[in-house]
């Protein structure tokens, strides 16, 4: 149901956020190139670590401009999108570098953005619908990924693919279950 008035203030609201939707379908297809070729150079998958990262912390920034008057935890969503958007600059404009010390910061940041992400899941669970469970597990899967990064750097491609994957359906989730029940500004 909408409703209109005669200088147009009031916004229908959409079913979905079609933006979330495509955002995270992008970001679990980079998590997916990874899995599908672990033995890319880490130089590159450092590159499409930070690509990924920067449409994150755009979707992240935008909900949480979208969000912060209404959504007590929207804080959560702009250190998330400002964690995404330093790292995945740092990414792309010294992957040579990145690449030497990936595993490290990638396993130290992912273990942050894990518990920032169980926090928001928590802070918004009345908001979001079953979207903050959604939130919750992927802070956990980025802990166990971040951890796993710092453990057994090997595998870290594979770690790397989990981690985008489950951030970019947390995002594709949220875009359907969020705009139901946050009143968008």
């Amino acid at each position: 149901m909408s409703a209109h008035t005669s200088h147009g203030t009031m916004k229908e609201r959409s079913s979905v956020d079609w933006g979330a939707i495509i955002i995270g379908i992008l970001v679990a297809l980079a998590g997916a190139i990874v899995l599908l070729w672990p033995g890319l150079s880490l130089v590159m998958l450092a590159q499409i670590a930070g690509v990924g990262l920067l449409v994150a912390a755009v979707f992240n920034v935008v909900a949480w401009w979208r969000m912060r008057k209404t959504v007590s935890g929207a804080g959560w969503t702009l250190v998330n999108g400002i964690c995404d958007l330093i790292l995945g600059i740092m990414f792309l404009v010294h992957p040579v570098v990145a690449a030497g010390v990936i595993t490290i910061m990638v396993g130290c940041f992912v273990i942050v953005y894990g518990g920032f992400a169980i926090a928001a899941g928590f802070g918004m669970r009345s908001l979001v619908g079953s979207g903050w469970g959604w939130m919750v597990a992927n802070g956990i899967v980025s802990i166990i990924c971040g951890i796993f990064f710092l453990l057994n750097p090997a595998f870290f491609a594979i770690y790397l693919g989990v981690f985008l994957m489950m951030r970019g359906v947390t995002m594709s989730v949220l875009g359907v279950t969020a705009p139901n029940q946050i009143n968008y500004l």
